[in-house]
């Protein structure tokens, strides 16, 4: 913080500070000029992040499902096999 003149924290009283237009923003990676509204969109977008996570770990949890339900599903005997399809069809055919 600086008392330079012409600086917002000059000594001038507070009611004569000098007001600043909004300008674009200039990402200086590669020269692309933002609106203030894209820059707010910006923000909204990573305030999002937390439900993007909860997401996420709830979809990792259905892929542990997922996988769990394939390995009991590989060590099955073949009589299991046809007993559960035989069921399906039964349900199938009980649905339509």
């Amino acid at each position: 913080m600086t008392n330079e003149p012409g600086s917002d924290r000059s000594n001038r009283p507070a009611t004569h500070r000098r007001l600043e237009v909004v300008k674009p923003m200039t990402n200086t990676h590669d020269g692309e000029t933002r609106t203030p509204e894209q820059v707010a969109e910006l923000f909204a977008i990573a305030g999002r992040e937390l439900e993007a996570i909860e997401q996420l770990t709830g979809c990792v949890a259905q892929l542990h499902e997922v996988q769990a339900a394939k390995a009991q599903l590989a060590t099955l005997t073949p009589a299991e096999v046809r007993a559960a399809l035989e069921f399906r069809r039964g349900a199938i055919g009980e649905a339509q």
